[in-house]
């Protein structure tokens, strides 16, 4: 099945028809943010948003891109203008499953997560807009959670070692912690700044993980 709306096109089977309506709200609430946070001017191109049915068959369609086997924590990724997610209603074959034991709170999650990888989107068109030819994890998957509002008020102790934000794939609370610090301490355009340059990120981010580790 197809829906078309202002910012996506959506994919689903007949079992996610229920699903879409009230994610397309949620993404559009969020969108203009979103776009505006990187660069009002951006084209608004609409993303195509697939989901897919069960967990196996998203693994059997992204370890083909990836050519490599897909942890049981991957239900969604952003490429070539395509979001690929697999369905709320496939999660008790996740590693998200305790989700479901609470399904407003389940639901709620699931659609910051797709927004989640909406920001990944955006990302990428602000980036190819600026010609910028650099990904470093933890400002992108930061940002990502930053923007979708997934860990808002999260209270935690800054326990990550540098090896742990710059090396590991799946630190993502310690991802979204030094993000935050950097736009609440060091403001918007430095951000960009480091999203832009792969030599001053790599340059900045010890002395960023040493003054959060001191303020914390």
């Amino acid at each position: 099945m197809e829906f078309i709306s202002k910012y996506a096109k959506y994919y689903y089977e007949k079992q996610d028809e229920d699903l879409i309506k009230g994610l397309d709200e949620y993404i559009n609430k969020d969108a203009e943010d979103i776009y505006n946070f990187f660069d009002p001017t951006l084209e608004r191109k609409q993303v195509e948003i697939h989901i897919i049915p069960t967990k196996k068959e998203y693994d059997e369609i992204t370890s083909k891109r990836r050519n490599k086997e897909v942890p049981k924590w991957d239900i969604g990724n952003t490429g070539d203008g395509i979001i690929t997610f697999v369905s709320l209603k496939d999660y008790k074959n996740t590693a998200h499953a305790f989700r479901l034991e609470k399904p407003d709170k389940g639901l709620n999650d699931y659609n910051k997560t797709i927004v989640h990888e909406f920001v990944h989107f955006v990302t990428i068109l602000y980036k190819k807009k600026y010609n910028i030819d650099q990904n470093t994890r933890y400002l992108d998957e930061g940002i990502a959670q930053y923007l979708s509002h997934q860990r808002d008020g999260l209270k935690r102790d800054f326990n990550y070692s540098l090896d742990d934000i710059l090396e590991s794939k799946e630190c993502y609370e310690g991802f979204y912690l030094i993000t935050k610090y950097i736009l609440d301490t060091y403001g918007r355009e430095y951000f960009f700044k480091l999203l832009s340059d792969k030599d001053y990120t790599l340059k900045e981010t010890p002395k960023i993980y040493n003054q959060i580790k001191k303020d914390n």
